[in-house]
């Protein structure tokens, strides 16, 4: 466990960013970036994925088993009990700038839900294990609130008989998916629960060991999931394949635009999407974007084509990808595998099938260059490709990346709790 001793496991070097820096230890997940594989709780993530769903998944990150059966019936009737967030909470939403990113629309409604969490103060052990069901089962609604607000949507009740992933689906687009939507979907999910101690994790630890309650913990990781370079890579790698998609060089002329300016000013390729001058186009394309139809007719051997010939001249002009290369993962990145047959089956069934053949180029291109250095396509270059044939609108695809990688962010800190101090690291004086 993290912060269960003192102790030296080895002399330790990092770079900047505390790049291979080990914090200590944990029992949640293991990552092994060399192999490509990710375990939660000892289990391979792609036996999760194929077995569980994301209720189960959830509670094996945070207990550390799979439920039993009477586990299982307790915390999926907690789940479900604790659906409806406080109505203060979505009544925020009318306050909000219109042109304020949806992640942090979303980030504001939990500040409000947050401060109405039962026993707010008692942060001892035992009252932050009756945070988790609430906080999971609320910020589902506060999500699909906020993804239903950038269209211009009141927000929707739950339905009791639609398991977590559908109810969300149901809440967010209006409408109830298909069982292939709602398994895809699950599957996005299952895959960004959990992910050891990234920036976001990290955040929600240093706060939690503080005394701060669970609440305040998941909105630090939530702030630190609005940052250019953490949580808007999976919104930043569709618009650059739909981009390519759409027809030809003219078509892809924004894109790379905006994606010079990106290398030229050092900021993340979503930055203009969040804007606060752009809202109002950002609504009308949430508009337009409402409902999974059929792409308009390309000549897809020209469209591959110039996607090809335009990946090799950024790979050329030593342009960053996004969505590709990792800082953990030096191979093929296994949450990428589990979504990447399921991508494919949700665009050409939709009609999108263009854009599954304009991935494919642009992975083959930049692996093929730039695979030698440890460089492949991550989870962020391919969970949007799920996420536009359901209908969720571009810039709200960080919210069901936030969604998920909470429940690793919980495990991590209930687990530091009983017996981990402040974290307080010291620093080299350079003067």
């Amino acid at each position: 466990m993290i912060g269960t001793k003192d102790r030296t496991i080895d002399t330790q070097t990092y770079g900047r960013g505390l790049e291979g820096l080990r914090f200590g230890e944990t029992t949640v997940g293991r990552i092994d970036g060399r192999a490509g594989r990710l375990w939660y709780r000892g289990y391979p993530l792609e036996q999760l994925c194929e077995q569980s769903n994301f209720e189960e998944v959830a509670y094996l990150v945070m207990h550390g088993e799979l439920p039993n059966r009477a586990e299982w019936d307790a915390w999926d009737r907690e789940l479900r009990a604790w659906r409806t967030p406080p109505r203060d909470a979505l009544a925020v939403l009318q306050w909000l700038p219109t042109d304020a990113h949806p992640l942090m629309q979303y980030r504001t409604m939990l500040s409000v839900a947050a401060c109405m969490m039962p026993d707010l103060e008692n942060t001892r052990l035992d009252a932050q294990w009756q945070r988790p069901a609430r906080i999971l089962a609320w910020t589902a609604a506060l999500a699909a609130a906020a993804i239903r607000h950038l269209k211009g949507q009141p927000p929707l009740p739950p339905k009791e008989h639609l398991g977590f992933a559908a109810n969300f689906l149901w809440q967010a687009l209006g409408r109830e998916a298909s069982e292939e939507e709602c398994r895809a979907f699950e599957v996005s999910l299952i895959v960004q629960a959990e992910h050891g101690l990234h920036a976001a994790a990290l955040g929600a630890l240093l706060v939690i060991s503080t005394g701060a309650d669970l609440g305040g913990a998941v909105l630090a990781g939530m702030g630190a999931l609005s940052g250019k370079l953490h949580g808007g890579a999976n919104q930043d790698a569709f618009e650059m394949f739909h981009a390519l998609s759409l027809g030809g060089p003219g078509r892809a002329q924004g894109f790379s635009e905006k994606a010079d300016r990106v290398q030229n000013d050092g900021t993340a390729a979503g930055v203009e999407s969040r804007n606060p001058t752009s809202g109002a186009s950002r609504a009308n394309q949430a508009r337009q974007e409402g409902a999974p139809g059929l792409s308009e007719k390309v000549d897809t051997t020209a469209v591959l084509d110039h996607a090809r010939a335009w990946t090799r001249r950024k790979l050329e002009e030593g342009f960053r990808f996004p969505g590709f290369g990792h800082r953990v993962y030096k191979t093929h990145d296994p949450r990428a595998r589990a979504l990447e047959p399921l991508a494919e089956r949700m665009l050409r069934a939709t009609g999108h099938g263009v854009l599954w053949e304009v991935y494919g180029a642009v992975k083959h291109e930049v692996e093929a260059k730039l695979g030698p250095r440890g460089i492949f396509a991550n989870v962020d270059a391919v969970t949007g490709l799920v996420y536009h044939p359901l209908g969720l609108p571009t810039a709200s695809f960080p919210i069901p990346f936030a969604l998920a990688i909470q429940t690793g962010w919980m495990a991590h800190c209930l687990e530091y709790i009983p017996s981990g101090r402040m974290i307080e690291p010291g620093s080299v004086y350079l003067g």
